[in-house]
């Protein structure tokens, strides 16, 4: 992060978030050294050599400091209101995808972050990336920012029972209203809230991922030229993976903290993504991603949907919607492709 970035990181964990300076470590240096583990990933020997301190110290004030994020992590990711989730960011409405998806509000997805287990608990957590994990759930907006997070389920869980244990377990889970939804990718399932992909099927093979479009020839039918769109506006969330990730080598070099640790890591990394982000300085990540953006002002009009959806049973909700997407890009793909 820059280093007004850092200042005012410093300046808010000691005034609103209770961190607390010492006699002999100040706060800069406690919040320097939690980033340089969270960051680098290194141990806590190496950043005591480094910062000159005892082991014990660096093992101390990465605890206090680690304590100091997670609540500001409560403030940094807000989950939408219901009131909240009818209005249309202003980047969706100036972008590619309006009207065809007036009524996206975010995206959603599950990652993988490694983690270290007893031998008793490796099955569990064991993933398909050969290793064990955490599959955590994510949503986020077009600002890049983390709107919600289902966090610690086991590797093993398949994203949509994630998806079932947060929405069963969270009496607070922001299911969007009736006309707006999610965009997921095939691992989840086309219902009331969430727009999926079309699959192949026996009798049809349908491209989805972006790279399948790629020095490819064009999409040959509304399903793969929805298909296209879809995964273009679905990849915010891919691409907020990304830079979260790269910034924290903590949550995918190995493991040195224990399951709670590394699961209060995770908030706490998320938060502070979120803080970097809103605090609109300058960001080689973020740069490199969406170029020098800066975070949208939300338009409160709710009444916007062009392309609307009525009230029938769940499933066939969803996909009456996604057809009418897909025949309205397809009848203008001149305009767009």
């Amino acid at each position: 992060m820059s280093l007004d970035c850092f200042r005012t990181l410093c300046h808010q964990l000691e005034t609103t978030y209770g961190l607390k300076p010492t006699l002999n470590v100040g706060i800069e240096e406690s919040v320097a050294m939690f980033l340089r583990i969270c960051g680098h990933n290194e141990v806590q020997r190496d950043v005591g050599l480094r910062f000159g301190r005892n082991q014990e110290t660096v093992k101390r004030k990465f605890y206090e400091v680690l304590r100091a994020t997670e609540l500001l992590a409560c403030d940094y990711i807000k989950t939408p209101t219901r009131q909240e989730l009818h209005r249309i960011p202003d980047r969706l409405m100036d972008g590619k995808y309006w009207p065809f998806f007036s009524g996206f509000v975010g995206a959603m997805d599950g990652v993988h972050v490694c983690v270290k287990v007893t031998p008793d608990l490796q099955g569990m957590y064991w993933s398909r990336h050969d290793r064990t994990s955490f599959n955590i759930m994510a949503i986020c907006d077009l600002n890049m920012l983390f709107t919600y997070v289902w966090n610690g389920a086991p590797g093993s869980c398949h994203d949509t029972a994630v998806l079932t244990m947060a929405q069963n377990n969270d009496p607070e889970f922001p299911l969007p209203p009736e006309d707006k939804y999610y965009v997921v990718d095939s691992g989840y399932p086309n219902k009331q809230g969430f727009l999926a992909p079309y699959r192949s099927s026996r009798n049809m093979v349908v491209r989805y991922h972006m790279s399948l479009f790629e020095n490819a020839p064009p999409p040959q039918n509304k399903q793969e030229f929805f298909n296209r769109w879809h995964a273009s506006l679905r990849s915010i969330i891919e691409r907020t993976f990304g830079v979260w990730k790269k910034k924290w080598r903590i949550l995918c070099e190995f493991p040195r903290y224990n399951i709670e640790v590394q699961k209060r890591v995770v908030i706490a990394t998320m938060g502070l993504h979120n803080f970097i982000r809103i605090s609109n300085s300058i960001d080689d990540d973020f740069a490199e991603t969406m170029g020098h953006s800066h975070i949208d002002n939300i338009d409160p009009k709710s009444d916007l949907n062009v392309i609307g959806t009525t009230t029938i049973a769940d499933g066939d909700l969803m996909a009456n919607l996604r057809e009418r997407i897909a025949d309205t890009l397809w009848a203008n793909k001149h305009l767009l492709y």
